[in-house]
């Protein structure tokens, strides 16, 4: 029976992996995406991005000052996500 209810709890963390692994899917796949989740989300939603769009320095300044404002990351983190805005959501 113990072996039963593990089976199925199991079963079912894998079925609900690929859904939370999708909840922003206003952010495209690609590299420094993992990075900008996990430390954007800290304080805000990470999707709030999706709607501008700048260029790269635009962008490496806006991540500059969420980590002035209190943003909890290390400053390669902080290039990784500024870097992946940069190709997710250039400029126009």
């Amino acid at each position: 029976m113990i072996v039963r209810i593990f089976t199925v709890a199991v079963l079912l963390g894998l079925a609900a992996g690929p859904a939370l692994a999708d909840d922003f899917k206003a952010l495209p796949e690609g590299p420094g995406r993992d990075v900008a989740v996990r430390i954007c989300s800290q304080c805000h939603s990470p999707e709030i991005v999706a709607h501008q769009t700048l260029d790269a320095q635009g962008w490496k300044d806006l991540v500059n000052q969420m980590a002035n404002n209190g943003a909890n990351g290390t400053d390669a983190e902080f290039d990784t996500i500024a870097k992946y805005l940069a190709t997710a959501f250039p400029a126009k």
